[in-house]
């Protein structure tokens, strides 16, 4: 489930998804090679915050109402729950696009999070987060 911090700063359902992105990605590697090695040397750099693109079913309530209200220039804090009940906290700010539609096939858009952090919950946080008042 996706859910989104509201005006009143609780967080509220967004959208169901139908998948998540990876949530970090490999360091980059940083040469610190001497003459003295024979073979490159190297150390973790930093890691990337990817974009974060979700998946949704397409709907005049789904794209206009819920999601595209969040698709508006501003930093939003997103909120990923999964089966389990941990999470990733998301903030970034927001853009939706209708996908491609072909015969025989749903109707689907994409949510992109373009993220300032991305921060790992345990299911204790995340049933604190969505309980806050």
């Amino acid at each position: 489930m996706l859910y989104v911090k509201n005006s009143q700063s609780k967080f509220e359902e967004l959208v169901e998804i139908k998948d998540t992105p990876d949530k970090g990605s490999d360091p980059e590697q940083i040469e610190v090679t001497t003459l003295k090695r024979k073979r490159k040397v190297y150390v973790a750099g930093r890691e990337d915050s990817p974009t974060q693109s979700f998946t949704y079913n397409y709907t005049e309530d789904n794209y206009h109402t819920k999601v595209k209200t969040y698709c508006d220039e501003e930093v939003h804090d997103f909120l990923v729950v999964y089966p389990d009940g941990t999470g990733t906290l998301i903030t970034g700010s927001a853009t939706t696009r209708k996908n491609a539609i072909s015969l025989n096939s749903a109707i689907e858009a994409t949510l992109v999070i373009t993220p300032t952090d991305i921060v790992d919950k345990t299911s204790t946080e995340v049933t604190a987060l969505l309980a806050e008042e």
